[in-house]
């Protein structure tokens, strides 16, 4: 896979996404509680970063690319450790974090594919 085709993937991922924020808009929260009708809206807001940031990493170079992945690959990394499980904290990130990390190095290893590396 070059960046050409990372690229490309990174628009699919964008098209799906509005898909899924139609979803989540209309999907009927009235009966929800304050709380659950907040997880809702931020979901939209995640959903709708998510798809902005695609649409923006397809329109730069191969570096630029290949960089920008490489420091949202870091940043994930860091959520990982941080959301470990400890005692106190109950809630369980991790695996979906992981997940995450591991799909933006298989983007970063197949944008480099003959690409100078940032």
């Amino acid at each position: 896979m070059t960046a050409k085709e990372v690229k490309q993937t990174l628009k699919d991922e964008a098209e799906l996404l509005e898909h899924m924020i139609k979803v989540v808009n209309d999907f009927d929260g009235s009966g929800f509680t304050n709380q659950a009708q907040v997880i809702k809206d931020s979901w939209a807001r995640f959903l709708g970063d998510r798809c902005e940031t695609n649409r923006s990493l397809v329109k730069v170079g191969d570096y630029e690319l290949v960089k920008d992945l490489t420091e949202e690959m870091r940043q994930v990394e860091q959520y990982v450790k941080a959301t470990s499980p400890t005692k106190d904290y109950t809630e369980t990130w991790e695996t979906f974090l992981t997940c995450e990390r591991d799909i933006l190095q298989k983007l970063v290893d197949r944008a480099r594919n003959g690409k100078a590396a940032p």
